[in-house]
């Protein structure tokens, strides 16, 4: 928990009445003790007694959010990137007398082009591809802007790979975005920094499972902007001036994992989570 999430705590804990003191923006013992008598009346897990007081004031964190109407997943005390966008909705609405206009939309579920589950990737698109071996029948889709590749800006392309079933679509996609956009505002916003396409390897942290870009169907941007495990209230890609962007790939059946599950904001792919 940052120190704006503490004093987040402390002014709502202060304002149903608790003595605290003054606003430190750390966790002290009377804020702890708050934390401790506020928590039993948002029905915690059974064993919450016996967690840190860390543990104790984000699982409150969480308990408000929800009383105020803000998603924060299961009270648990744990702090991921669904309290994370929960704590950042609160301070937003603090700041601004409203919830931020966008983060809590569920995003569009078409699925024109009918892509399958990620459990049946293989059967819809075929063999993935693997290192130094086969490959999965990809196309070059051309981009009507350039992009820089983001580990070394001063290299460009002037396409994605895309497996042969996504490549119609992926055209369509580029050509959307760049009318609503213009190639100005695409790099002013970024979206001209590319960070992967094709690339056959395993999902991080498996070792068993393939990731998407094994087959050519999942992209991602500006990944030192948009990092694996940060959330809403981090990644650039979830900022209101993208949601163009992701409603672009969504309309063809696209997934957003930072859309669905506040992670991963730099990726989109074309298969849906199980």
């Amino acid at each position: 928990m940052r120190a704006d999430h503490i004093r987040l705590l402390h002014s709502r804990l202060s304002a149903s009445g608790h003595d605290l003191g003054p606003d430190v923006g750390r966790l002290t013992p009377a804020l702890s003790r708050a934390v401790a008598a506020a928590l039993p009346s948002h029905a915690p897990p059974a064993d919450w007694q016996g967690w840190p007081a860390t543990r104790q004031a984000v699982a409150l964190l969480q308990a408000l959010a929800r009383a105020e109407g803000v998603e924060a997943g299961p009270l648990d005390g744990w702090w991921g990137p669904q309290t994370a966008h929960a704590a950042a909705a609160m301070l937003a609405r603090d700041s601004t007398g409203h919830l931020p206009d966008w983060r809590d939309i569920t995003p569009a579920t078409a699925n024109p082009n009918g892509w399958p589950a990620e459990s049946g990737v293989t059967a819809f698109y075929g063999p993935h591809g693997t290192p130094d071996g086969p490959r999965p029948p990809l196309v070059q889709v051309p981009s009507p802007w350039t992009f820089r590749i983001a580990w070394n800006l001063s290299q460009t392309r002037s396409f994605l790979w895309a497996h042969e079933r996504t490549a119609p679509s992926v055209a369509r996609i580029l050509s959307r975005i760049h009318h609503h956009y213009g190639e100005a505002r695409i790099r002013e916003l970024r979206l001209d920094i590319f960070s992967g396409d094709y690339m056959p390897r395993l999902m991080r942290g498996s070792r068993t499972r393939w990731s998407m870009h094994s087959w050519g169907i999942a992209y991602d941007f500006d990944d030192s902007r948009n990092r694996l495990h940060w959330g809403a209230d981090r990644a650039r890609l979830a900022q209101p001036e993208y949601r163009p962007f992701w409603e672009i790939w969504e309309a063809e059946g696209w997934v957003s994992l930072g859309r669905t599950k506040n992670y991963d904001w730099m990726h989109v792919q074309a298969a849906r989570p199980d």
